[in-house]
């Protein structure tokens, strides 16, 4: 069975702002071998979208349900897109 590529976007809600979640999920991400950016939203949620085989994206997708230390992550909500790729994992900042 062939594995697929595709992309994921994140919409993160919680604690998940001045905890470290961006550089965390930036380790996670590259920990799974997959590549996307990550940032912050004026509404205190965190946004990503990360790239790469299907099998790595769902490990990275329950990592970000429990976040770093000392986040408390409430929901997480997902969306499939077109396979796009970047050439690696960036953290924007305001």
């Amino acid at each position: 069975m062939k594995s697929k590529y595709y992309n994921i976007f994140c919409k993160i809600f919680g604690k998940v702002q001045g905890v470290g979640y961006r550089a965390w999920t930036k380790k996670s991400a590259e920990k799974h071998y997959l590549t996307g950016w990550v940032k912050n939203c004026d509404d205190k949620t965190v946004e990503c979208e990360v790239s790469g085989l299907e099998e790595n994206l769902q490990l990275f997708l329950k990592d970000c349900s429990i976040g770093p230390l000392l986040s408390s992550v409430k929901k997480v909500q997902s969306k499939k897109k077109p396979f796009t790729r970047f050439s690696s994992f960036i953290i924007y900042f305001k």
